[in-house]
């Protein structure tokens, strides 16, 4: 009796629990509104069904507040994310600046690039602007379709410059290979080997211009390197031959224009188009065939020209140049040669 007691009396305990919680609201059911007091009417169920429905529009004004701050947030964080694309782009372009400042070209080329620089520099603070003021993702989105092309058309421009970099260095090195071979050709050695590379070099450097901006660029190149290299061996080749001591000054000088020269030579080498002028007593060798006409000439004399000419003279004197060009100069027997001097206009020249 005592044992069915107590099992009456655990079953109770068990079945007050059990009451109470299923008694006890969930914790969403917390969050409805009450909807009537339970007895079964119209008015009730109207009541029910307009507190339930306050209910869900207050949650979808909550969902699309939610949304409306999450949009903002990306919205700004794209906008941040542009605006550092632009920062970034104008500190590319400032160290693209220092290296063109410092780039070993003419100034024609160097200025083309500044201005270019300087064009896309403008560009990107008009970019900017059109950012900061962005009100809506369409026109964040236009912004980030603008940069998205210009940054094409900024990699093609730059490449492009690079190439014709390139092209203005391979000029430079081909002329300081045809100042060489005038000297060794004005020492008496045979350089037609060396002109014919030089000539293949030409023909190279003026393809290569119509692959600036390509990929195919990169190739070509290479083919322009070994055709250079080629003709450095050679040159190295004829230098044994030659191995010229000079004991004078001398003048080396490109003359688009008119020059005059006068003094006392052991070797004068005048080559080019035009007229010059010259006594017949001093000319050693004279050639005059298409496509190479050139003069060697040495003793105490004056010469002038009009047209065009690459003119080289060891021993002392005068040269007088006018039009444009550059020259090379050393002025005494002992003293270092200049770097190429540009000129324009009326050049006086003096050596040896």
């Amino acid at each position: 009796m005592v044992k069915m007691r107590w099992n009456l009396l655990g079953m109770g305990i068990l079945m007050i629990l059990l009451v109470s919680v299923a008694s006890a609201a969930s914790p969403w059911q917390q969050e409805k509104p009450q909807v009537g007091d339970g007895k079964p009417s119209f008015e009730n169920a109207e009541r029910g069904f307009q507190k339930a429905k306050e209910w869900f529009n207050q949650t979808r004004q909550k969902i699309e507040e939610a949304r409306k701050q999450a949009e903002e947030k990306r919205f700004e964080a794209w906008k941040k994310h542009l605006q550092a694309w632009v920062e970034m782009a104008k500190r590319w372009v400032e160290r693209v600046q220092m290296r063109v400042q410092n780039m070993n070209v003419g100034n024609e080329t160097k200025e083309r690039l500044m201005n270019k620089l300087q064009e896309i520099e403008n560009r990107l603070n008009e970019i900017e602007d059109e950012i900061n003021a962005s009100q809506n993702y369409t026109e964040l989105r236009e912004v980030a379709m603008e940069i998205k092309g210009m940054w094409g058309e900024l990699r093609q421009e730059m490449r492009s410059a690079a190439h014709e970099y390139v092209i203005e260095k391979y000029d430079q090195i081909l002329e300081r290979l045809i100042q060489v071979r005038d000297r060794l050709e004005a020492a008496g050695v045979d350089v037609s080997e060396l002109d014919a590379k030089i000539s293949e070099i030409e023909e190279a450097v003026d393809e290569l211009e119509s692959y600036v901006g390509t990929p195919e660029f990169a190739e070509k190149v290479r083919e322009v390197n070994q055709l250079f290299r080629e003709a450095f061996e050679i040159v190295k080749e004829l230098a044994r031959e030659a191995r010229p001591e000079y004991h004078t000054g001398f003048v080396y000088a490109h003359v688009n224009g008119s020059f005059e020269l006068s003094g006392n030579f052991s070797m004068v080498q005048i080559k080019g188009e035009g007229n010059v002028t010259i006594p017949e007593e001093v000319i050693v060798t004279k050639v005059d065939t298409p496509g190479v006409k050139m003069i060697v000439a040495k003793g105490n004399f004056t010469a002038s020209g009009q047209g065009e000419f690459r003119i080289l003279a060891h021993g002392s004197g005068e040269l007088v140049l006018n039009g444009e060009g550059y020259y090379r100069v050393k002025q005494t027997p002992t003293g270092p040669v200049t770097d190429e001097i540009e000129f324009e206009g009326s050049e006086t020249v003096t050596f040896g």
